[in-house]
């Protein structure tokens, strides 16, 4: 790939010369480079991939429509250096969100004590879920947390209390705006 500087013939020309060359424009510059060639036959895994991107562009087109989200995709997107918030749009698609951490030594079964979790995203978490079992694999409690602070951290507060809550298990929900989804689980002691 070659961008052209300053250079009055290919200044602002954009497509295909030929069969091996494509100029482009990306802020401002002109860009050079080699023609893809297609074979003619995708594998599963091409098509598969092709069909992924296909939802993900409809993503973000849809969120073209959602002004204060498209908004904050601007934001984050000038912030991090990409282009436009319509390619972090398809790249949030694609990106589900990871949980860091999740800390229980403030939980000991009473209501209202905190299950810290540490959730972040290529853009955004949207919503983080937590659901406590028994040791025996009954669910004893499920909620949302909320967002503590801007840096990922979330918080839970229990709602049930939960005298024989060593050897429960909890498991952590995170999903982004696309609705990608992780889930982590964690074994009190």
């Amino acid at each position: 790939m070659a961008i052209v500087k300053r250079n009055l013939i290919t200044t602002g020309l954009s497509g295909k010369l030929g069969k091996n060359l494509v100029f482009r424009q990306r802020k401002g510059k002109t860009i050079l480079s080699v023609a893809a060639h297609f074979s003619g036959k995708r594998s599963i895994a091409q098509e598969q991939q092709k069909d992924r991107f296909k939802k993900a562009t409809l993503y973000a087109n849809i969120q073209k429509h959602n002004p204060e989200l498209m908004e904050e995709y601007n934001k984050v997107a000038k912030e991090k250096g990409i282009y436009s918030g319509y390619n972090l749009a398809v790249s949030d698609y694609f990106h589900p969100p990871t949980i860091e951490k999740v800390s229980t030594r403030s939980y000991h079964g009473e209501i209202g004590d905190i299950i810290e979790i540490i959730a972040l995203d290529d853009f955004k978490v949207k919503r983080v879920e937590l659901e406590i079992y028994s040791s025996d694999g009954n669910l004893t409690e499920k909620g949302q947390a909320y967002e503590y602070d801007e840096n990922g951290k979330w918080h839970y507060a229990a709602n049930v209390a939960n005298s024989e809550y060593k050897g429960n298990k909890i498991v952590v929900k995170a999903f982004d705006y696309p609705e990608n989804e992780m889930a982590k689980e964690v074994v009190l002691d």
